[in-house]
């Protein structure tokens, strides 16, 4: 029985030793390179980049406008070496609150159940569709502007006028009048 143990405790010892070597060897090398990074970097040691959290985005009532937004979560997931585009999706979903999370409800459903989220750009159009330039009033006034002297769309496509419309008289803040007055000047009279 002791001569077992004996062999058992050597072997182990051995291992240990030769362990303990391979670390010794490993730190010495870590140095080296540690040494040498500082050399080539002139004596200043290159670190990673630190990025605040990105913002919070909630919608057309957020003090930050979508590209602003996005530009932010762009720089962090390049901070943050976050390269996949179902990583980048996730790590925006993570900043939105409602009512924007509300109406990306599906990527949320897609995360959950563990299923392909898209592409990053597909993502960042989908807000754009329902953010872009709509949260800032003065592009949409200069929409509604170009809206109330384009009969040839009212025209042709009314349904597609009346959605536009729809969408930027939301925004603005013009009295129903002044609507009324300038839908009569573009709608046909059959209409």
């Amino acid at each position: 029985m002791d001569q077992v143990l004996n062999g058992a405790i050597n072997h182990y010892n051995g291992a240990l030793a030769t362990a303990y070597n391979r670390i010794a060897s490993l730190e010495t090398e870590v140095t080296r390179l540690q040494e040498e990074l500082t050399r080539l970097s002139g004596g200043n040691v290159v670190s990673k980049t630190k990025v605040p959290e990105p913002p919070i985005f909630a919608g057309s009532e957020n003090k930050m406008q979508l590209h602003d937004w996005l530009s932010q979560i762009a720089l962090y997931c390049l901070a943050s070496e976050i390269i996949a585009d179902d990583q980048k999706i996730i790590c925006a979903l993570t900043c939105l609150r409602a009512p924007a999370s509300t109406y990306m409800k599906s990527y949320y459903d897609k995360v959950q159940v563990r299923q392909g989220v898209g592409s990053w750009g597909d993502f960042a159009q989908e807000l754009k569709n329902i953010y872009g330039q709509r949260d800032d009033k003065e592009g949409a006034k200069k929409e509604l502007t170009a809206l109330w002297i384009n009969k040839d769309l009212a025209k042709k496509n009314f349904v597609k006028y009346a959605e536009r419309y729809r969408t930027l008289a939301r925004i603005v803040n013009y009295s129903d009048e002044v609507h009324i007055d300038k839908m009569k000047e573009v709608i046909p009279d059959e209409l």
